[in-house]
């Protein structure tokens, strides 16, 4: 009992306090990519440290011990007694863990399934109704990637893959931006792209979907999303600059353009599905839209510099912009070392509890 307890307080530190201290936190845009990493410590250990826990709690009358527990039912199992030693309160847990588990994961299948299948669809779409352009985002038409939509509204996005990566731009995008503007644009989707930030944020929004009344798992997941696009900022300015890539999210930021469902956009506005009537790929409405909506479950946030923000998540365009035209002092690697260490110490509590214990 004394595994079952002890894990059951750690994954719910996990599940409640620790993401929503870590969301609200300023310290992770200053370092995003060993941010990313301590929050997928944080969800698999998490996760881990409850799944051990009933188990725990669930064979704790046959040994104190859970490998010998786990052995002794095992054995019951073959001689025909699947329930020897256990109390109905035990069943009980294991019934309650089971159903959690298998929506977890049955959720996550059919999330990463539908987002595939929506991306497929629309891959066809841009291939059919796209065409390249000859003057600009060299690296990513030489790759057969970029798409140009006709389409006024100014809108970029990609569509990651493992071998069939489409980047997406408009015809109102290229008449917006500056060329240096523009190939910062295409450099933040190539980054997307490279990087599989969509699979770094599946399992947030897979959590979220789950247990959509827990305000962490909101938060976890606008807090991830805007971590993978200071990522791919990071990435645009070093083959630019900050400013201009600045200047290019404060244009497309104006229009607030959605895009479709499944795509990793620019702007980190909503993935709404898109329409495949004609030729209208995005609802007109969207561009004079007051407010910038997250990701499906996410709340919405004002997009004026004035309004009070705990966190940077609560702004995410502005903070973005903020961090490219002032940024901050270079992380000493003590500070990312420190992350990767609180990282590994988080998912080897779980193994060291089963260890002692």
């Amino acid at each position: 009992m004394m595994t079952a307890a002890i894990l059951a307080l750690f994954s719910g530190a996990l599940a409640w306090p620790v993401p929503r201290l870590l969301a609200a936190a300023h310290w992770p845009s200053r370092c995003p990519r060993s941010a990313i990493v301590l929050w997928q410590a944080v969800g698999l250990a998490g996760g881990v440290s409850a799944l051990i826990a009933v188990i725990a709690f669930t064979f704790a009358p046959l040994s104190a011990n859970v490998a010998v527990s786990l052995r002794d039912h095992a054995d019951h199992l073959a001689a025909g007694e699947p329930l020897a030693g256990l109390g109905w309160i035990n069943l009980i847990g294991l019934a309650v863990a089971s159903m959690l588990t298998a929506r977890l994961f049955g959720v996550l299948a059919l999330s990463t399934s539908r987002t595939a299948r929506q991306r497929r669809r629309h891959r066809h779409l841009v291939d059919l109704a796209g065409r390249d352009h000859d003057n600009h985002g060299e690296r990513a038409r030489r790759r057969g990637q970029l798409r140009v939509l006709d389409h006024p509204v100014a809108v970029a996005y990609c569509l990651p893959g493992v071998r069939h990566t489409r980047v997406v731009v408009s015809k109102g995008l290229l008449a917006a931006l500056a060329p240096d503007e523009l190939e910062a644009v295409l450099v933040h989707e190539e980054a997307h792209a490279r990087g599989r930030h969509d699979l770094v944020i599946q399992p947030f929004v897979a959590w979220q979907e789950t247990f959509p009344f827990l305000p962490p798992a909101r938060e976890a997941t606008a807090a991830v999303s805007l971590l993978v696009e200071m990522l791919a900022d990071d990435a645009a300015a070093r083959c630019t600059s900050g400013q201009t890539l600045a200047r290019a999210l404060a244009r497309l930021g104006v229009a607030r353009s959605p895009v479709p469902a499944g795509a990793v956009a620019i702007t980190g506005v909503p993935h709404h599905r898109v329409s495949a009537r004609g030729r209208t790929l995005w609802p007109p409405r969207a561009s004079h839209s007051s407010d910038m909506t997250e990701s499906k479950g996410m709340s919405r946030v004002s997009a004026s510099p004035a309004e009070p923000s705990r966190s940077p998540i609560h702004a995410p365009l502005i903070a973005r912009i903020s961090r490219l035209l002032d940024p901050s002092p270079r992380t000493p690697l003590w500070a990312h070392a420190a992350v990767y260490l609180t990282a590994a110490a988080v998912s080897a509590f779980p193994v060291v509890v089963l260890l002692v214990t």
